[in-house]
């Protein structure tokens, strides 16, 4: 079957999809022979398509209680603003001495 009959046949079950559209998703899953450059598709192919696009299940983590929580968000504390400032000051430092040793060579 080639994709334009595909679109037809999917079209007429009221699923709408552009031919392009159609090739493109066949060639990313390699579902579809190409001879020279013919394109067709046999029917575990449009299977394999559609199958494709259908949306992930989003994940929960409190399904099971088995499985390990992920760990929880830290919260940015004046602790931390106080160690970057600290941090930041000195590498500001550092920076100064080796720019006053280079000139001063």
């Amino acid at each position: 079957m080639t994709p334009s009959a595909a679109v037809a046949k999917l079209q007429a079950v009221g699923i709408h999809v552009s031919e392009r559209t159609l090739r493109e998703r066949a060639r990313a899953l390699g579902a579809c022979r190409i001879i020279g450059k013919t394109m067709f598709m046999l029917p575990s192919d449009i299977d394999a398509i559609l199958e494709a696009a259908r949306p992930k299940p989003k994940v929960r983590y409190d399904v099971s209680p088995y499985e390990p929580k992920p760990a929880p968000i830290k919260r940015w504390t004046e602790y931390d603003t106080e160690q970057l400032r600290q941090r930041i000051l000195d590498q500001n430092k550092q920076r100064n001495k080796a720019a006053r040793k280079a000139r001063a060579k």
